[in-house]
C-alpha cells in the first residue's frame, strides 16, 4: 500500500508528538487506576487470581476443601464444595482452574514481583495503555496519518466495553493488547522477516489469554502471505506457547485439546445467530461512532486500499465476531461485546481506511483539512458516546461493586470461626482467595442434602455460616433451611450463622 502521508515533520515536531502521546497514556492510566477494582470478586476475577496464586505456589491444581466428617473426599459430590472459577479434577479430590492460563501467568509474575495489590493493577494498566499504543502503531503501519491513528486509539480507549474490561481483572483487554501486538509484528514482517518470529510469539500469547483468538490465524496468513520462510518463522515463534498449552491441558484435563471449559460446543447453536447479530450491531452503533460500521465499505472504492491489509482486518473481525454470534450468552447484555473486544480495533482500523479512501476521493478537494477534520469529528463522537453511556451503564461503579467481595470476605475471615463451613455462591471464589474456609455452594444443593451436611457439621462442632448478597438470601435460605442469625452487614452483603438443632 502506498503511503499518502506528507513528508515527515521536523524532528522537534516528532518529539513533541511522542511526548504528547506519552502524557496522554499516563493520563489514561491514572484515569483507569482511579476506577480499578483489583479484587478477587465474581467467577471471572476470582478464577483468574486463584489460578495465578496457584502458579506462584508452584501448583497447577489444589485440593478440594471439604470437612472430614462429611466422608472421604472421593465419595463427595465435588460440585457442592466447588468455588466459582474452578472445575472438579478427574479424581474428584482436586480442583482445577476453569480459565485459560494467559492472564493468570501475567498476574502471577506481577503478583510475585510487586504483591497482590500492586501487581495485578500494573497488569491491567499496562495492558490497557499498551493496547492504545499498539493501535496507534498499527494504524501508522497501515499508512494512516498521525491524526487518524491517534483518533483510532481514542475511539478504542473511550469505548465503554474497553473501559469496563480494563478496570477489573478480566482477560479481554489483555487479549486485545496481544492481538494488536500480533498484527503489528505481522505488518512489520513484510519488510523484515525476523518480525515473523515476534508475530508468532505474540499470537501464541494472545491464544493463551483468549483461546478463540486462534481464529485470527487466517487473517495473519493473509497478511504474511504465502511466503514459506515468513510462515516458518511465525510457526517457530508460536511453538513454545503451543507446547505449554498442550502440556498444561494434558496435565489437568487429560488431553492437549481439552480445556477447563469442558464441552464448549454445547454452548453454541445456530439459533443464537440472528438475535446476537442484532445485539452486536445495536451496541457497537451506540458505543462507538456508528459511522464506523459503514466506513469499511468506503475503503472498497479505492483499489489501492483493497489489499491484503484490508482483507486481513475484515477476516479477523468476521472470524471472531462470527464465532460469537452463535454463543448462547453473547446477546444477553451490553458487556457481552467483550467477547469480541480483541477484534474491535480491526473494525476501527478498517473504518479509518475508509476515511482514507474518502480523503483520496471526495476529500481530495481539501487535502490538508479533510483528514484532521474527520479525525476530530470521530474523537468528539467517541468521547461524547462514552461520556453518556459509561455512567448510564454503571461502568464507573465497578470498583464499588467489586470491592464488596473483598470487604465482606475479609470481615468473614476475622469474624467467623476458622473451622466454619461457609454457605455461598457468588462469594465462593472470593472466599477461596481471601480465606481458608471450606465453602458449600447453596446453588448446587437441595434442602435434604444440606440438612445432612449441617447435621454432620454440627455433630463435629463445626459452625455453619453464610456470606450472601441480599439478592441471594431468599434462594439460599430456601435451599438451606434453618434458623439463621445475622452477624454483620457489609454493603449489600450479609454474614450469617446457622443455629444448631435443639437437643
Amino acid at each position: 500500500m502506498s503511503n499518502p502521508n506528507p513528508p515527515a515533520p521536523a524532528r522537534s515536531a516528532q518529539r513533541l508528538r511522542v511526548w504528547l502521546g506519552v502524557l496522554a497514556l499516563v493520563g489514561y492510566a491514572i484515569f483507569l487506576a482511579r476506577h480499578c477494582a483489583v479484587v478477587a470478586g465474581g467467577a471471572d476475577s476470582s478464577g483468574y487470581l486463584n489460578s495465578a496464586r496457584l502458579f506462584v505456589d508452584g501448583k497447577l491444581a489444589t485440593d478440594l476443601r471439604a470437612p472430614p466428617e462429611f466422608g472421604p473426599r472421593d465419595s463427595l459430590d465435588a460440585m457442592h464444595f466447588l468455588p466459582q472459577g474452578f472445575s472438579p479434577g478427574n479424581d474428584r479430590t482436586r480442583l482445577t482452574p476453569t480459565y485459560p492460563t494467559g492472564l493468570p501467568l501475567h498476574l502471577a509474575v506481577a503478583g510475585k514481583l510487586f504483591g497482590w495489590s500492586v501487581g495485578p493493577l500494573l497488569v491491567m494498566l499496562v495492558a490497557a495503555t499498551g493496547a492504545l499504543w499498539l493501535c496507534y502503531l498499527v494504524a501508522r503501519e497501515l499508512g494512516l496519518s498521525a491524526g487518524l491513528a491517534f483518533s483510532g486509539s481514542i475511539m478504542l480507549g473511550t469505548f465503554p466495553v474497553f473501559i469496563f474490561t480494563s478496570v477489573q481483572p478480566l482477560s479481554d483487554t489483555l487479549a486485545t493488547a496481544w492481538s494488536l501486538a500480533t498484527l503489528f509484528a505481522a505488518l512489520r514482517a513484510r519488510g523484515r522477516q525476523a518480525w515473523a518470529v515476534a508475530a508468532g510469539a505474540a499470537f501464541a500469547l494472545s491464544v493463551l489469554v483468549r483461546p478463540t483468538n486462534l481464529l485470527l490465524a487466517p487473517s495473519l496468513v493473509v497478511l504474511l502471505g504465502l511466503n514459506w520462510r515468513r510462515l516458518t518463522l511465525f510457526t517457530l515463534g508460536g511453538l513454545p506457547g503451543a507446547a505449554w498449552l498442550a502440556w498444561y491441558n494434558h496435565q489437568l484435563y487429560g488431553h492437549p485439546l481439552q480445556s477447563g471449559y469442558g464441552d464448549i460446543f454445547a454452548a453454541f447453536s445456530l439459533i443464537h445467530g440472528a438475535p446476537t447479530a442484532l445485539h452486536f450491531t445495536k451496541w457497537l452503533a451506540l458505543l462507538l461512532p456508528a459511522v464506523l460500521l459503514a466506513l469499511p465499505f468506503a475503503a472498497l472504492t479505492r483499489r489501492e486500499l483493497r489489499g491484503r491489509e484490508m482483507l486481513s482486518l475484515v477476516t479477523a473481525f468476521g472470524a471472531v465476531a462470527g464465532c460469537y454470534l452463535f454463543y448462547d450468552v453473547s446477546h444477553e447484555v451490553w458487556w457481552c461485546l467483550r467477547f469480541i473486544l480483541p477484534v474491535v480495533p480491526a473494525l476501527i482500523l478498517a473504518g479509518l481506511l475508509g476515511v482514507e479512501a474518502l480523503a483520496r476521493g471526495p476529500g481530495s478537494r481539501w487535502p490538508k483539512g479533510f483528514r484532521p477534520a474527520v479525525a476530530c469529528g470521530l474523537v468528539l463522537w467517541a468521547v461524547g458516546n462514552s461520556w453518556y453511556w459509561s455512567p448510564q451503564l454503571g461502568v464507573f461503579l465497578m470498583k464499588r461493586y467489586e470491592q464488596a467481595y473483598a470487604d465482606a470476605s475479609l470481615v468473614a475471615r476475622d469474624l467467623l470461626p476458622k473451622e466454619a463451613i461457609v454457605v455461598s455462591s457468588s462469594f465462593s471464589g472470593s472466599l477461596y482467595f481471601y480465606t481458608e474456609f471450606a465453602v458449600l455452594r447453596f446453588d448446587q444443593v437441595e434442602a435434604p442434602v444440606f440438612a445432612r451436611y449441617a447435621s454432620l457439621a454440627h455433630g463435629a462442632g463445626r459452625p455453619v455460616c453464610a456470606v450472601l448478597f441480599k439478592s441471594e438470601e431468599a434462594e439460599a435460605f430456601r435451599r438451606c433451611p434453618g434458623t439463621w442469625t445475622s452477624l454483620a452487614q457489609i454493603h449489600n452483603v450479609g454474614i450469617w450463622r446457622l443455629a444448631p438443632p435443639t437437643p
